[in-house]
């Protein structure tokens, strides 16, 4: 490659390129270990925040050094390499605008690595570390940071499980698997590449009994911590890496020999350290639960993660492609496409209401987003990137230092592209997965694989002013999002100042104020639902003022402008995004706080409806949506079509509490619950393991002061469920009823476990012990009058 130099012997943009390096590198630093210690910023979108920025920031030096100096470094044939890079980006922003233009599919929320804008950062963050970086000095401090980088945050993590959580929490870190690179599972992943690149550095490169010595504790601590964490797709992947290490080991070497390995010399080259890497992890891949159990037992460090399966993902896929093929759903709405075909057996468990952001992984959801032309475009990037890996590994290079970055670079992002597909990573393993696999391809340019020639413009006036154009527009683009992004930051903070103010001062103006505020700065459907939500609250507070300190016609008012209000926030998020249906429920909301028969405000009952019906039909196997639907019947005492809908929610979700709950609270109203207490009995006798039924049967015979009845129809819904906490709620009402002190108080006791935040449970505790008589108060309502449960149930 012809260098260019000026007249003092200094190599051109050499100053510009520091920047963008040094800006990339610190990037990449801070990524699994950055964090803002304000509970409304995520770690997720402070790691998306950096990035952007940090990126956005690069680019502009990069983009003013370019057209300073009119001369721009490229990969040759620039039609292949760039081409395949460019694919994925570039299809991702097709789909976004072909499904809308949303908001939701360009930033999301809180700039999601599956949105469009992200994406397209992403792509330039790949490119520009493949051209910035291809310098060994360079590549090895980047391997510098990540060891860094893996210290600071092992010794996070360590200092943690040992003196426990409420160390360095800093208000955000709630328990000992959460951490600022992610999930724990995340973490997982980051000490997997602990793992290869600790191993390969060992393998491969001639260094000193010390560091030797230290490798071998960098890759100790990576497999503990692996242990910890115990992901099977992480062991599995680490031993087949480990395996192909090995396999590549015995079959490429540098040495020329004029005569045939023998076996035994082959046998010789096996490396002993990933030979053991290999067997430890085919160990904990057979064994992993029990020994994952013991360790984690052993140091009181408990995970669950919860997300769909390859297999629904997929299906989900495959319907969605037949539905919309091209561009599929569009960027960042795997949410609708779950909700619309989730499997008809999630009902039945804890997730039910649980809506799925993305499926098993990232490369699967994105299958969904981008339908057959996002499949394609990442099958061409990531089999490009694969043939040149594959490639690269087996040609000879004399330098054995450049052989180890080549090599360690591509096993590494190998493997972070594995767990993409199989798990969906936080914001800095994605940003590491881009950062190797671009370390991979300056690798490649740097071994002369690939050639990288200087395009100067200058030289063509044509070409100089098309190129011109491109880089002004891409800087213009960098700026405009860079802007946007700062919009929804500051969107976000009054968001969260509301959300305060409502939930800690109980200021409902302030709260208003500070919404309309983040409104003003981004529209969100999520701020205009959050609006609709205060102005309900308001309402009420308005509905219950004192009539001696307000004048009617005043309260009159008041009450038509907070409603007028309410129905444009609720109206303006159905606009925002009216696939969303929690954006028609709250609307809907509005329409039903209206519809009290006393207010006689025509229409709102039926504009309730509607908007319900709209919900019901973006999310139709959600039993919620019904009882939202109850419930309205009941405003119009309408009880006939209130249980038909809860009956309704019943027969989609068997075992749903508050489908039984409120259809006992129907019964009583109605004033049959002989009636009803009749046909659960004969439903408890068909499904005698169904411990709803019981709970409903129990509520019914509490209701009609058959309170022995109760107990033993809540004792069995207790029986089948050991851990229901509404049915020893009212168990222990029913005994303290029959005279049962002692049993009462030790529902009351266990309930204080599961529920030590209920306010009602210790009240009514503390009177039991003091042997005072429940709900005396008359500001505490007894359960029978309530239209909910009275205490949450344990998920």
């Amino acid at each position: 490659m012809e260098e260019n130099y000026n007249s003092l012997g200094v190599k051109k943009r050499s100053f510009f390129d520091k920047i963008s390096f040094s800006i990339l590198l610190l990037i990449t630093f801070l990524a699994p270990i950055f964090f803002v210690p304000v509970a409304f910023i995520s770690t997720q979108f402070g790691t998306s925040l950096l990035f952007a920025f940090g990126v956005i920031l690069a680019l502009l030096v990069y983009i003013i050094s370019t057209l300073f100096y009119g001369e721009l470094d490229l990969p040759t044939p620039s039609k292949y390499i760039l081409g395949s890079i460019a694919l994925v980006p570039t299809v991702y922003t097709l789909a976004g605008i072909a499904n809308g233009f949303s908001r939701m599919s360009f930033f999301g929320y809180t700039f999601d690595i599956n949105t469009v804008g992200f994406m397209l950062l992403g792509f330039v963050y790949l490119f520009m570390v493949s051209l910035l970086f291809r310098n060994k000095v360079r590549i090895f401090y980047s391997y510098f940071i990540f060891v860094i980088s893996a210290i600071i945050l092992s010794l996070f993590l360590l200092v943690r499980i040992i003196f426990g959580p409420e160390v360095l929490s800093f208000g955000i870190f709630g328990s000992l698997t959460s951490s600022m690179i992610g999930s724990w599972n995340n973490v997982g992943i980051f000490f997997g590449v602990g793992v290869i690149l600790s191993l390969l550095t060992y393998e491969m490169i001639r260094v000193s009994r010390l560091m030797k010595v230290l490798l071998i504790v960098a890759l100790t601590f990576s497999l503990l911590f692996l242990a910890l964490v115990n992901f099977d797709v992480i062991w599995i992947i680490i031993a087949t890496t480990s395996f192909l290490f090995i396999v590549y080991s015995l079959f490429n070497s540098q040495e020329v020999v004029s005569e045939p390995t023998s076996i035994k010399q082959k046998l010789l080259r096996i490396p002993l350290c990933t030979t053991l890497v290999f067997i430890i992890s085919v160990v904990f891949v057979i064994w992993g639960t029990f020994l994952g159990s013991f360790l984690s037992n052993t140091l009181k460090v408990t995970n669950v993660e919860i997300r769909p399966t390859l297999a629904v993902t997929l299906d989900i896929a495959r319907k969605t492609i037949i539905d919309r093929p091209l561009f599929g759903s569009g960027p960042n709405t795997f949410t609708t496409q779950w909700l619309t075909w989730k499997p008809d057996d999630i009902v039945s468990t804890v997730f039910w209401n649980t809506d799925f952001a993305n499926g098993i992984g990232l490369l699967p959801t994105f299958a969904v987003t981008t339908g057959i032309l996002g499949i394609l475009s990442w099958l061409l990037f990531l089999g490009f990137y694969v043939y040149l890996g594959v490639k690269s590994i087996f040609i000879r290079i004399e330098d054995s230092f450049m052989k180890y970055l080549l090599t360690s670079s591509f096993f590494i992002s190998l493997y972070l592209w594995f767990m993409t597909f199989m798990y969906m990573p936080s914001t800095a393993i994605f940003i590491l997965t881009l950062f190797f696999t671009g370390l991979f391809f300056a690798s490649v340019y740097m071994t002369g694989i690939i050639k990288i020639e200087t395009k100067t413009f200058s030289l063509n006036p044509r070409a100089g002013f098309i190129s011109f154009l491109v880089l002004v527009g891409f800087f213009l683009a960098s700026i405009t999002l860079g802007y946007g992004l700062f919009k929804n930051s500051i969107s976000l903070w009054y968001f969260q100042k509301s959300s305060y103010a409502l939930n800690t001062t109980g200021d409902v103006s302030l709260s208003e104020q500070y919404m309309a505020k983040a409104i003003s700065a981004v529209p969100n459907d999520v701020y205009y639902r959050a609006l609709s939500e205060i102005e309900i609250i308001k309402l009420n507070q308005i509905l219950s003022q004192d009539p001696k300190t307000v004048k009617p016609e005043d309260a009159q008012k008041q009450f038509n402008d907070t409603l007028t209000s309410a129905i444009k926030a609720g109206i303006a998020a159905k606009d925002a995004d009216s696939t969303n249906y929690l954006n028609w429920i709250a609307l809907g909301r509005v329409y039903e706080a209206a519809s009290i028969p006393e207010l006689k405000i025509e229409g709102a009952y039926e504009s309730a409806q509607f908007a319900y019906n709209e919900a019901l039909r973006h999310n139709p196997k959600n039993p919620g949506i019904l009882i939202l639907f109850s419930r309205l019947a009941i405003i119009r005492k309408d009880l006939a079509q209130a249980r038909s809908y809860a009956l309704q929610a019943i027969q989609l979700k068997r075992n749903y509490i508050d489908a039984y709950f409120l259809l006992s609270q129907i019964e009583v109203e109605d004033k049959n619950i002989q009636g009803a207490i009749e046909s659960v009995t004969a439903a408890s006798v068909i499904d005698p393991t169904n411990s709803g039924v019981f709970f409903q049967l129990g509520l019914l015979k509490y209701n009609s002061e058959n309170f022995n009845g109760a107990v033993e129809a809540l004792s069995k819904a207790i029986e089948i469920t050991p851990n229901y906490a509404n049915a020893k709620y009212f168990l222990g009402l029913s005994y303290e009823k029959i005279g049962k002190h002692a049993k009462a108080i030790a529902e009351f006791e266990a309930l204080k476990i599961t529920n030590p935040d209920s306010k009602e449970v210790e009240t009514i505790l503390t009177d039991l012990k003091a042997g005072k008589s429940l709900f005396a108060d008359t500001t505490t309502a007894g359960p029978e009058k309530s239209t909910k449960l009275p205490v949450k149930e344990s998920q």
